[in-house]
């Protein structure tokens, strides 16, 4: 018994056919790289060898984190792989070399020329990238300028999924097996950066809802050019850019959109590019399409539909497709190809309330932000742009320049307070005094019995308030670029002490904070402000100043535990250190605010601050939604309103000791007031007049009881004000009783109620 068994164990092994390490890769379905030999490869080209040519099966190559620098080949002949980083974080997992098309190859053999200077070529069919960077590291301001090709593709049916695309000119090589050939490639969620033609190629391309970031050569006239397509008369689809941000931060109108292509000096390539429905930055030229090659780019096919932002235009020189014809260059008609092929991927449904809160976006329809492309803030941000801050540092790394426009998503946790230092130490008003500028030193000099009351303060010590007041403006001010959602976290993130700045940009998304006591340390006094002279701040809480598409909610105003009823009388006058909450000033455009609290304050809400309509071309501009709004114990301004088309419903104005009055009607205005709440202001108060001519008010009620406050302002003042402001708001979400909101909007306005 004993020798069988040993017998029989003897015998087994040798009835197993032995497994060779080369049948073993080919039946793996995974194969995983990784730098440190913990995987099945330590480079992305061994594994691409482990695929057997001919392959009929999915198999993922997996590539941990790292820096792998290699030029990599993936052939023809080796379709269905997904190359993916294993993290989602593309940052992560780098693909890079540095060859450039004028470098002389390793072997002697002669320059890499364009085609052979790609860190990866990957001609195979039915290829997925995902989670990863493919990077051309060729460093142009060492060596000069040159094509360095980061990714050329040649195979049909490519999915790129969260892939980024690095390098300078020449970046993206999109291309076909031929001319006569067809290669089918979609861009999902990508970011692709360069300079000069670093989107080009023979392919038909897809970038759906990607970042495309020109890089700033340092040109004030030309830093180059998106697209190079090169596509074939034959072909009628090249590249779609479809509802994706073109962004830089190179001067504005140096950048082109793009220029044809006659590939090889090619007689039947006519670019065919479309770039539709995307937000197009300040660097975008007013003509944005240029010849090359001899080719005029009016030969070619290069047009746009319905695009937006600071760099968006229709002229002579913008080609742009009817709605008719848009319908024949979407995403899913560019690929469909013979086979019907589908990859596009649609957007997911808008998450749920505490679920990545910050990809939410205006509702469609929501007031005059939701006009024309509507308001989306930093929605379409990529992962590496997506923040949370706690400190005043990074809060200003995470906001960058205004100039530059990358969609971002910051989340502030907790209170940040702008007065203090670098190392968070508090910051009190001595710290921002310079040129000798003291509060005693102030008062004596410009002491009405001392000055006078016919000019203005000047000298040494006016300036030095000036230059006082001018560094902390620096220290404390923040401003908010294009393509950002600023957003609190839970119930107690504030901004204290902030002077918030919306200033020049499109498209920003302001949410869920406390914005608390933006105190000026160094007010002007002014003896020939009215009768008695007055001290005037000049610190808003929020100010947003020539911007578009603008929507601040559930937002909590005011001043804190510093009002400024509790300051002190000086020349009898009150110490104003605060001035207003909220401006929508010198020309913004499309601008909803909803479910914020305003209270404590006097000068709320100025929209438009100049009656010479000349000075910011307003006439058509300050198209303004106010709605749900809790308005409570505040004095003037809510809003005070020049020019603009402004609608105000359902709003809850709480009244209190200092009323002054609630909505101004100011010069060239057109104010739709309806559906608003107001208890304990005086009907006649509701309304006051500074040079406008008519308001449309209906339904409100004061104290419960329907009043037409326009009647009564008029019975009071002795006046006319008319009852017509000429429009009527279309962009409006549910209208809510009017007596229903005294419950209503208390109960859900503010910071830390967004449901």
């Amino acid at each position: 018994m004993i020798a069988l068994a040993l017998f029989a164990t003897t015998m087994v092994p040798a009835m197993i056919p032995a497994v060779t390490p080369a049948a073993a890769a080919a039946a793996r379905t995974t194969i995983v790289v990784a730098a440190d030999g913990s995987g099945h490869h330590t480079t992305v080209q061994d594994a691409v060898d482990a695929v057997p040519a001919g392959n009929t099966r999915p198999v993922t190559i997996l590539v941990r984190k790292g820096t792998y620098r290699q030029q990599v080949v993936i052939p023809a002949d080796k379709p269905h792989i997904t190359l993916a980083g294993d993290t989602r974080d593309p940052r992560q997992v780098v693909l890079t070399f540095d060859a450039a098309a004028s470098q002389q190859k390793p072997d002697g053999s002669g320059p890499y020329g364009t085609s052979g200077s790609a860190s990866y070529v990957i001609s195979a069919p039915d290829f997925t990238a995902r989670n990863l960077t493919f990077e051309n590291s060729y460093d142009e301001a060492a060596h000069g300028n040159s094509q360095a090709v980061a990714v050329r593709t040649t195979g049909d049916r490519q999915v790129y999924d969260n892939v980024r695309f690095l390098g300078n000119q020449d970046t993206l090589y999109a291309n076909t097996a031929s001319a006569t050939t067809t290669a089918r490639q979609y861009f999902h969620n990508c970011y692709v950066e360069g300079d000069v033609d670093f989107i080009f190629g023979r392919a038909t391309a897809v970038f759906d809802r990607c970042v495309i970031k020109s890089l700033n050569r340092g040109s004030t006239d030309d830093n180059g050019y998106v697209t190079a397509a090169s596509t074939e008369l034959a072909n009628p689809y090249g590249f779609l850019i479809h509802r994706s941000h073109l962004i830089s931060d190179a001067p504005a109108r140096t950048v082109h959109l793009g220029r044809p292509w006659p590939a090889g000096g090619s007689a039947t390539a006519r670019g065919q590019v479309v770039v539709r429905e995307s937000w197009l930055g300040q660097q975008v030229k007013d003509a944005p399409w240029t010849d090359m090659s001899g080719l005029n780019w009016r030969e070619a096919r290069l047009s746009e539909y319905r695009n937006h932002g600071p760099g968006a235009a229709v002229g002579d020189d913008r080609p742009q497709l009817t709605a008719a014809q848009a319908r024949a260059f979407t995403p899913e008609r560019y690929l469909a190809g013979a086979d019907g092929w589908n990859p596009v991927r649609r957007p997911a449904h808008a998450p749920a309330p505490g679920h990545e809160p910050g990809r939410e976006v205006l509702p469609r329809g929501d007031g005059w932000a939701a006009a024309t492309t509507g308001t989306t803030g930093g929605s379409a941000a990529r992962r590496e742009d997506v923040h949370t801050v706690s400190t005043r540092a990074e809060l200003l790394a995470a906001l960058g320049g205004t100039a530059d426009n990358r969609p971002r998503i910051i989340y502030v946790k907790g209170a940040i307070d702008a007065d203090t230092d670098a190392a968070g130490n508090p910051l009190t008003c001595d710290d921002y005094a310079v040129d000798g500028y003291s509060l005693p030193a102030y008062l004596a000099a410009y002491d009405p019995a001392v000055w006078g009351r016919d000019s203005v303060p000047s000298g040494p010590l006016e300036e030095a308030r000036k230059a006082s007041y001018a560094k902390m403006a620096a220290h404390v001010t923040v401003t908010i670029g294009s393509n950002v959602t600023l957003m609190g976290l839970g119930r107690d993130a504030a901004l204290k002490s902030f002077g918030l700045r919306i200033s020049n940009a499109d498209n920003v998304i302001v949410r869920n904070l406390t914005i608390t006591d933006t105190a000026d340390c160094f007010p002007q006094w002014d003896p020939t402000d009215g009768a008695e002279g007055n001290w005037n701040a000049s610190f808003d809480n929020v100010e947003v100043s020539g911007s578009t598409h603008v929507w601040l909610d559930h937002n909590t105003l005011n001043d804190g535990d510093n009002p400024d009823s509790g300051q002190p009388l000086y020349f009898g006058r009150p110490y104003q250190v605060h001035d207003g909450l909220l401006d929508v000033v010198r020309g913004a455009n499309y601008v909803t605010l909803s479910w914020n609290h305003l209270s404590g304050h006097d000068k709320v809400t100025l929209i438009g601050n100049t009656d010479n309509p000349a000075r910011y071309a307003e006439a058509d501009k300050l198209k303004v939604t106010l709605h749900h709004n809790h308005f409570e114990s505040l004095g003037q301004r809510t809003p005070r309103v020049r020019f603009g088309q402004v609608h105000v419903y359902n709003n809850y104005y709480k009244g209190g000791a200092g009323d002054g009055y609630s909505i101004g009607v100011g010069f060239g205005s057109k104010v739709y007031a309806n559906a608003n709440a107001f208890d304990g202001i005086a009907a006649e108060k509701v309304l006051t007049v500074f040079n406008g001519t008519a308001i449309t008010a209906m339904d409100n009620l004061v104290d419960g009881v329907p009043v037409d406050v326009v009647a009564a302002y008029n019975t009071a003042n002795g006046t006319a004000l008319g009852t017509d402001a000429g429009w009527t708001p279309a962009l409006v979400t549910r209208v809510h009783p009017a007596r229903a909101l005294r419950h209503l909007v208390p109960a859900g306005a503010g910071a830390g109620r967004l449901r």
